[in-house]
């Protein structure tokens, strides 16, 4: 537990260090002013006149939300001022919203009007309207066409300036969401392919799966939710990865869930997980064919998201008390509960209606990529725990694989490993070789000089057996004083030839150890040789010319 949250103290830190050094390094200084148009609006909004207007408190004045069909003029009390810019633009948000733009009644820009009687989808984000040279001493009009119910009121101040400058303020300010959210997609997409990879070959892994999914999720849609996808993908398509993408994420956190709890009864995870799935796809599909919009369904998966979390809440109470569970659900949990909470912000701050860009509020800035990125973490975090587990498997599977097909002593394969082989070898058409080897007198020497003398001989045996035939064939010990080399070799010039060569490392091994008589029996046989033509009949026939090779030696030890 100390190593986890040494861990985890040490990833916040360099989180911490790798934040600030990026809003150092990536701070820009405009070569141009940039005006904010913050105060001085005059706005005309059903009949009503209101004077001297922030924008962004306007629903102070008028209420939180505007009406489709509603229509709201903007008019700048003060004439625009020479920025001595190239270039110069209007940068302003809208939601929901086709727009006009005027300078001194000329209208300069109209955008997505068709919208109002098509009732096709107009997103939310960023506007960029060339104002040209001419612009100095003019005043700025912007008249909002509201086409969905429930937009709400305040509104970003707009701002005046150079493109180029405009553009990098607008990136800069949500310069840690834009990194968190590429960096989520490329981590997600990377892990989900690992994941998958290991899926094919290894069990347990789903967790990894989902997660990655989550991921990139998350990556979209705080890319899209914090607007800085604008220069990229249109105001439409933005909105639409933006609400789906936080719409999907709930159906897999559920999913997620009851991967992590397969032991307990889940059948309410499991109807939440499939209906708020089927809710989602629904939604998405609903937008896509034009029938309704997407954000319409916004209150429905608050609904749903505050139900998921008393759910997840359930599993973390569970967890606290069982004490039963390991560290890898643990960390997952930990991470899930983080990014929950930081969900649970980002309703507040939606049901609020106060914020309409996610930027106004350093917390949402900070907090929400942070969750994510600690999500992220506990996912390495598992997954540094998955391999070393596996890895201890694997390892304990050569281990038991080593005791069942290797001979302990000798460290040549055994009698199992000779069978297995040798039913291959009947499968095939091709000729090969068996030799059967006996060694003499390993009775006597554990007799006479004990047994560790007689395991230093089936050692040393061994050890020349292997070097001499590991070349062309693979070498068995299959009883006590009993050794097999399998072989394709069918040339028999080559098997006498080693056959000889192990003869000579035997007479060595006599000299340098004269304890002990180095002194083996051996035949061969070819597969072709027998009329069954199977490995069984060929060792059979190997063995025999073995006991006759036997015969002769005791007969000559006997004469001797």
């Amino acid at each position: 537990m100390r190593k986890l949250l040494s861990f985890l103290g040490l990833a916040i830190a360099i989180l911490v260090l790798i934040t600030v050094f990026s809003l150092q390094f990536f701070k820009i200084t405009p070569q141009s002013k940039i005006e904010t148009l913050e105060n001085g609006w005059v706005v005309m909004y059903r009949g009503q006149r209101y004077i001297n207007t922030n924008l962004e408190r306007l629903s102070d004045q008028i209420g939180y939300t505007f009406s489709r069909g509603d229509i709201i003029t903007l008019n700048m009390n003060k004439p625009l001022q020479d920025l001595e810019c190239n270039f110069p633009y209007l940068f302003f948000k809208t939601q929901f919203c086709a727009y006009e733009v005027f300078l001194n009644d000329e209208l300069i820009e109209a955008t997505d009007l068709d919208a109002l009687d098509s009732n096709r989808f107009v997103g939310t984000g960023y506007n960029m309207v060339p104002l040209g040279e001419d612009y100095v001493g003019k005043k700025i009009c912007i008249k909002l066409y509201v086409t969905e119910n429930s937009t709400r009121v305040d509104m970003v101040s707009p701002s005046i300036g150079s493109f180029d400058d405009l553009a990098r303020q607008l990136m800069y300010d949500a310069l840690f969401p834009l990194f968190t959210g590429v960096f989520l997609i490329l981590f997600g997409q990377v892990f989900l392919v690992i994941s998958l990879t290991f899926y094919l070959r290894t069990s347990g892994v789903k967790v990894q799966i989902i997660s990655s999914i989550i991921c990139v999720l998350l990556g979209f849609w705080i890319i899209t939710a914090f607007d800085v996808s604008g220069f990229m993908i249109n105001k439409s398509a933005a909105t639409l990865i933006s609400y789906g993408s936080i719409y999907l994420i709930i159906p897999c956190i559920y999913l997620l869930l009851n991967e992590l709890h397969k032991r307990q009864d889940n059948t309410i995870l499991k109807i939440m997980g499939f209906s708020t799935l089927g809710f989602s796809v629904l939604f998405i599909l609903l937008h896509i064919l034009g029938l309704v919009h997407i954000n319409h369904f916004i209150y429905p998966y608050y609904i749903l998201s505050f139900a998921g979390i008393l759910i997840f809440l359930y599993y973390v109470w569970s967890d606290i008390r069982s004490r039963k569970r390991n560290a890898s659900v643990n960390i997952i949990m930990l991470g899930l509960f983080v990014l929950s909470m930081c969900l649970v912000l980002y309703v507040g701050i939606a049901l609020s209606m106060k914020l309409v860009d996610y930027r106004q509020s350093f917390l949402a800035t900070i907090s929400i990529p942070t969750g994510s990125i600690f999500f992220v973490i506990t996912q390495l975090l598992n997954y540094f725990i998955f391999m070393t587990h596996s890895f201890a498997q694997r390892k304990e599977y050569a281990s038991l694989s080593q005791i069942a097909f290797e001979d302990t002593l000798t460290g040549l394969f055994n009698r199992v490993k000779s069978d297995e082989k040798m039913a291959e070898l009947d499968k095939t058409g091709d000729d090969f070789c068996l030799i059967s080897l006996d060694l003499n007198g390993l009775k006597e020497v554990n007799d006479n000089a004990g047994h560790p003398a007689g395991d230093r001989l089936l050692k040393s045996f061994a050890n020349a057996l292997y070097t001499t035939f590991n070349s062309i064939g693979t070498c068995y010990r299959i009883g006590g004083d009993e050794f097999l080399v399998i072989t394709s070799t069918t040339d028999k010039a080559t098997i006498d030839s080693l056959l000889q060569q192990l003869d000579k490392k035997l007479l060595d091994l006599d000299e340098s150890d004269p304890e002990i008589n180095h002194s083996v029996s051996y035949g061969y046989a070819f597969r072709s040789e027998t009329s069954e033509n199977e490995a069984h009949a060929a060792f059979m026939l190997a063995d025999k010319k073995m006991y006759d090779y036997k015969r002769k030696y005791y007969s000559h030890m006997m004469k001797r």
